[in-house]
């Protein structure tokens, strides 16, 4: 296993403060998913909390905002509805927030390193004013037009090396160039213990949402060091065929896996290492 593993601090306030607000016996809602990982969905949908898409989706009660954030005009809605907020927003990404909107009321042309539909993005998006550019691809930022004034952020999950990179392309298009480190330092831990992890085997089993950026990147860079690296959310996604035969295999969650969830896929991983195949 990862020398990083299990939730980051940002996913376990999201949790707490939805399993809080469950207690209180009103109804509790999620805008989205509170964070990206199922088996988390799952949780709290048992305790009666529910998933929503727009506050208009809400008659009454709580609705917690998730750790990704929202749009400034979302919670505006929330309110306006009478509901109780719970901002579950992570801390870095109110950051980040913070800082996408000192750049844009300073007049630089906001340059986010994002993938455009994330949740995330969607958020810090908001505070950008009229004069951005959301580039996911070195492709894609190469493209950039000479600027005057350019303030470079980035979605929390990227990875370090394409913030620095663009970075780089940035300060060679902008006569003024301000830059915000929004990198998740969470993040950065958790790619470098993946990283490690890939030294050591072959193969590498990531568990996480199949719709979470931060797990997503551990199953790119595993890959790109030449690895087997297989995205699963859960121990039943396992194929024998991934494990049997090798003497150690690789596991690693994403930010928003709980530990019991990868204990159920390491227990499954000796299980099926350990089990001959049946000759046809």
């Amino acid at each position: 296993m990862a020398r990083e593993n299990g939730f980051c601090f940002g996913v376990k306030k999201a949790v707490e403060l939805t399993e809080a607000a469950a207690e209180t016996g009103r109804p509790v809602h999620n805008l989205g998913q509170v964070v990206h990982n199922p088996k988390i969905s799952q949780r709290l949908a048992a305790r009666g909390v529910k998933i929503i898409n727009d506050p208009a989706d809400a008659a009454e009660g709580i609705v917690v905002i998730r750790a990704h954030g929202v749009p400034p005009k979302v919670r505006e809605q929330i309110e306006q509805r009478g509901l109780e907020c719970i901002d579950a927003t992570c801390s870095l990404v109110l950051r980040a927030q913070r800082f996408t909107k000192q750049l844009a009321d300073e007049g630089y042309t906001v340059i986010l390193l994002g993938t455009p539909d994330h949740p995330e993005v969607v958020g810090l998006v908001a505070y950008a004013g009229d004069n951005y550019r959301i580039v996911e691809t070195e492709e894609q930022w190469k493209k950039l037009p000479k600027m005057k004034r350019a303030g470079v952020v980035s979605q929390s999950t990227q990875p370090p090396w394409a913030f620095t990179a663009l970075v780089a392309h940035v300060a060679t298009i902008a006569q003024e160039m301000k830059v915000y480190n929004t990198v998740c330092p969470v993040t950065v831990k958790r790619q470098v213990a993946a990283s490690e992890l890939a030294q050591q085997v072959k193969t590498i089993i990531v568990v996480g949402g199949k719709n979470s950026a931060n797990t997503r990147e551990l199953v790119n860079l595993a890959r790109m060091q030449g690895r087997d690296a297989y995205h699963i959310e859960d121990a039943k996604e396992l194929q024998p065929s991934w494990v049997r035969g090798q003497e150690r295999v690789g596991l690693i969650g994403g930010c928003s896996t709980p530990m019991d969830t990868l204990i159920e896929v390491k227990e499954r991983i000796e299980a099926l290492g350990s089990t001959e195949p049946v000759p046809a």
